[in-house]
């Protein structure tokens, strides 16, 4: 663990002397094909003690890039984000720098806070890592009026990392910011040298498209969250430029792309066959909890040693976890293919 904590802030000091050569924002502009594939929205490992762990990031970075990801979304949602100290974010973002880099996956941080000085200095700690792109929410609490409003506050976060690709972290379900996606596009666009795009996790694909139609040069892009409807998302994207950040991919990402597979090679009725078995494992495993149950997945497959969550995030009994395996077994028996590494050896 120390050597690699000893690698992270070796990485950092390089990556932090390369910012002082490049203050502008020139290295941070990319096209859409920059961030295309497969992106886990990896999860934050417990241990007993309730502390979150960085002794498995490594055995996780591994088996992600068996999977066939490309890179990784670290302290978001999924990651309980907003659960955990700055200390414990900046520790994780450290980790996974230096296993995606020893694996060959690239990272994105997410780094949005209520608090902005808090935002800010994520924002600055990621880019001397020098991950692939820093993400930010909404603010929860004291909330944005207005998009203007929404885009200075990025642009703050991304100004602490003037190099590095910024995205807007759109999740109004957990943040309750009603603020149109799209119009918060526009106004990036006019305010942040470094907007690359947006993570989106909603079911309105009105205003999906919306975004789509405001990034006139087809430069962003657009990495929906929602796997269950990857259907609906792939219409607007060509198949070199199609990205994806998404739970699920730490466990079952070979039936996602399929999905987009059998949709980019015309052959319907499979990718609405397999569409279905994705929303089976959803509907499957939604009582349990989401992050909980690729928790026990990656448990049983022995990739992390605690399936624990953090408050207010609840934890599962031991016979909910008893049921969630059966759940998980019988989703192997109908759909083997895809659904097999859920249950342990």
């Amino acid at each position: 663990m120390h050597g690699a904590a000893a690698t992270a802030r070796a990485a950092a000091a390089a990556a932090a002397a390369a910012l002082l050569l490049h203050d502008d924002a020139a290295d941070a502009h990319c096209d859409a094909q920059t961030f295309a594939g497969q992106w886990a929205a990896v999860v934050t490992e417990f241990d007993a003690s309730g502390a979150a762990s960085t002794k498995n990031v490594d055995r996780y970075a591994a088996h992600l890039r068996r999977e066939g990801c490309v890179g990784v979304f670290v302290c978001g949602t999924s990651g309980e984000s907003m659960s955990l100290s700055v200390g414990e974010r900046e520790r994780l973002a450290e980790a996974w720098a230096a296993s995606g880099a020893r694996h060959g996956l690239r990272v994105i941080v997410h780094v949005g806070c209520d608090a902005l000085l808090d935002a800010e200095r994520l924002a600055r700690h990621a880019a001397a890592l020098g991950v692939a792109g820093v993400a930010a929410m909404a603010p929860r609490f004291v909330k944005c009026e207005n998009a203007d409003a929404l885009a200075a506050y990025c642009a703050a976060v991304a100004r602490a990392a003037p190099a590095t690709p910024f995205f807007y972290y759109h999740f109004p379900l957990a943040t309750g910011v009603a603020t149109k996606p799209s119009q918060l596009v526009r106004a990036a666009l006019a305010r942040i040298p470094t907007f690359a795009g947006m993570k989106y996790s909603a079911a309105d694909m009105w205003e999906y498209g919306e975004c789509c139609d405001a990034d006139a040069d087809g430069r962003l892009a657009f990495l929906p969250g929602f796997e269950a409807q990857t259907l609906a998302h792939l219409p607007y994207h060509p198949r070199d430029a199609y990205g994806a950040v998404s739970l699920s991919f730490s466990v079952i990402a070979p039936l996602h792309r399929d999905v987009a597979d059998a949709f980019y090679g015309q052959r319907g009725a499979e990718a609405h066959a397999l569409q279905a078995a994705s929303r089976g494992f959803f509907r499957a495993v939604t009582p349990f909890g989401w992050t909980q149950a690729v928790k026990l997945a990656l448990v049983d497959r022995g990739v992390l040693d605690s399936p624990l969550c953090r408050a207010p995030s609840r934890n599962l009994s031991v016979g909910e976890r008893n049921a969630l395996r059966r759940v998980f077994r019988d989703l192997a028996k109908s759909e083997p293919r895809y659904f097999s590494g859920l249950v342990g050896d």
